[in-house]
């Protein structure tokens, strides 16, 4: 992470070099405000890390709303018209964003795809969608819930610093300054997550999310995924996979269930009342919540101790 950390100016210094082959939609090169609209919550905060207070920074989605169910107004098409930069997460998770961009008017270049184009240059393997549990996916081939390893909002954080960046130059050295803040922040998160999961013995390190979510998290940390209480927000499970999960759960002596803060918790006490293991708080995945899970750090956190606390 460190290296990453250093990483920002030269980041910046490439966008730079390219930003004279943009097309005509880029934003001025100084001056006025810059506005970033973001799809979540959750990549907005991560804007926040990047940039700071040097650009106006919003959501389309609403802190605590899902964003797979989520239905776009007219005025979320109107929002879109008037920002500078539009950042998404791709991969299918926020797939409704292409055609707001349509009704916008507004050209491909507007777009900031975070979860899309990483490879191994970047120190990112992508995992397939359902590899950490579940038999199938909400999103296709692969699993977008990149963020939820810390490494990979680095990996967010660096893109979005270096985008800004070349559609204002006049803002790098805040830009840099704040970027590398926020990196050293998810740096010392990754840290001390890592150090309280490797207390917990690899037998225990074992848990049961609401949605197939939490795969890089577990990847990151260790964790074995014994299963999923749904394979896709909306998607009410069957018979036969709720079935296969109870026997999972039991085989593994998995304790708790882990309901999420934007979804019912109906599916998740059905699975707790035949196995006996009990329903947890809502983890954050998708969407952030009320303080300290109002921001990318602290909903992290929440989630660390909420399942480091069933582990125990």
């Amino acid at each position: 992470m460190h290296r990453r950390v250093r990483s920002i100016a030269a980041l910046i210094c490439v966008a730079l070099a390219a930003a004279g082959c943009g097309s005509a939609e880029k934003p001025t090169a100084s001056g006025g405000t810059y506005r970033l609209l973001a799809t979540t919550s959750v990549f907005a905060d991560l804007a926040r890390l990047a940039v700071g207070d040097a650009v106006q920074i919003e959501s389309i989605v609403p802190a605590g709303v899902d964003v797979h169910t989520f239905e776009p107004s007219p005025s979320d098409a109107a929002r879109i018209a008037s920002a500078d930069l539009i950042v998404a997460n791709g991969l299918g998770l926020d797939a409704w964003i292409g055609k707001l961009l349509n009704a916008a008017g507004k050209g491909g270049d507007a777009l900031l795809s975070l979860g899309e184009g990483l490879d191994a240059s970047d120190g990112w393997t992508y995992l397939d969608a359902g590899a950490s549990g579940a038999t199938g996916g909400a999103h296709g081939g692969v699993d977008p819930h990149i963020w939820l390893d810390p490494k990979g909002a680095a990996l967010y954080v660096q893109k979005i610093a270096a985008r800004v960046s070349a559609d204002r130059p006049d803002l790098v050295v805040r830009i840099n300054a704040e970027g590398g803040a926020g990196l050293v922040a998810i740096a010392a998160l990754d840290r001390e997550l890592a150090a309280s999961f490797a207390a917990i013995p690899a037998e225990r390190r074992r848990f049961v999310p609401f949605h197939d979510a939490f795969g890089y998290f577990a990847r990151a940390y260790g964790i074995t995924v014994v299963g999923v209480a749904i394979q896709a927000p909306g998607q009410e499970p069957s018979a036969k996979e709720i079935a296969a999960l109870i026997d999972a759960i039991r085989a593994a002596g998995v304790t708790a269930i882990f309901s999420e803060s934007q979804f019912p918790t109906r599916v998740a006490e059905r699975i707790a009342a035949e196995t006996g293991a009990t329903v947890v708080a809502s983890l954050f995945s998708d969407a952030l919540g009320a303080a300290p899970a109002d921001t990318y750090l602290g909903a992290m956190r929440a989630n660390a101790t909420a399942i480091l606390g069933a582990m125990r």
